[in-house]
């Protein structure tokens, strides 16, 4: 028992020693994370009043970064700050700084934090071709890769079963914001009302539409499943086009609701890295 007392102290002092310097990371990559999003919602609606051709998805984004004036320098900065937050996930998801626990239901919570990661560590690869020449259409590459699932047996199972899994995902988004957790790391303690507010409503605009876009782009899977066809699959872009409806007045306001609740979510992120709290207590 002294043992695991004396163990449990050093990992203790360990995550103490690290916090200042995780803390930081996390406001570099919310603030990193918070650009891209807002860019995306902005650029939708660029290209929904034709001011800008469509590029609302994070590959494209980056690919018309690199064209603007120290493009290079933006793209290696969202590149940086991308891995900052990375970095941060995965020290909230090993030590354990809001206290979810070794529960079932703690040990779920840090794995799904830990999963989180690998989707910006996407983001930031491609932040990284790009930066060097590479990257490609990022809607093309996904295609490719679900043609060759497709192509194995029980692939279109597969497939479907990571589109439904994406679905999912789309609607744990409105759990997460029903249940608070957008509250997590902000620090509230001694704000107005007015504040909270705020950031209710940013948390719900954010994350109302992270859930359309994720639900859609699962849609596109189980859709290429069923048909056998990964043409069916889609990027952030393509799932806009689809909520568009066609250019009709109830895609505008769909479409212009998304977008606007994308630039929420860029809004929400610089929130979080403004007001940053590390750890539950």
């Amino acid at each position: 028992m002294r043992t695991g007392r004396v163990f449990q102290g050093r990992h203790l002092s360990l995550k103490q020693r690290m916090l200042p310097i995780a803390a930081a990371l996390a406001r570099v990559g919310c603030c990193t994370i918070g650009t891209i999003y807002a860019l995306i919602g902005v650029w939708a609606m660029l290209a929904l009043f034709r001011l800008a051709a469509p590029a609302a998805d994070e590959q494209r984004i980056l690919h018309r970064m690199s064209g603007w004036p120290f493009g290079s320098v933006l793209l290696a900065a969202l590149a940086l700050g991308t891995v900052a937050y990375i970095l941060w996930l995965m020290f909230d998801a090993v030590f354990d700084p809001f206290e979810f626990g070794d529960g079932l239901k703690g040990v779920a919570e840090r794995i799904g934090i830990a999963l989180t990661s690998l989707a910006y560590g996407r983001l930031g690869w491609s932040a990284v071709m790009v930066l060097v020449g590479g990257g490609g259409n990022g809607e093309q590459q996904r295609r490719s890769v679900v043609w060759y699932v497709l192509e194995w047996p029980g692939g279109r199972w597969l497939v479907g079963a990571v589109g439904v899994g994406v679905a999912i995902v789309a609607l744990f988004q409105i759990k997460y914001v029903y249940q608070g957790q957008h509250r997590r790391w902000i620090q509230l303690r001694r704000s107005s009302r007015y504040t909270r507010v705020i950031v209710d409503v940013l948390g719900w605009a954010g994350y109302g539409a992270r859930c359309a876009i994720l639900a859609v782009l699962g849609w596109f899977l189980v859709h290429a499943a069923w048909a056998a066809d990964a043409n069916d699959v889609g990027d952030t872009d393509s799932a806009f086009n689809f909520l568009g409806l066609s250019g009709s007045a109830a895609g505008h306001v769909l479409f212009s609701a998304v977008a606007v609740g994308t630039i929420c979510y860029g809004v929400f992120m610089y929130v979080n890295a403004l007001r940053f709290k590390a750890q539950g207590r």
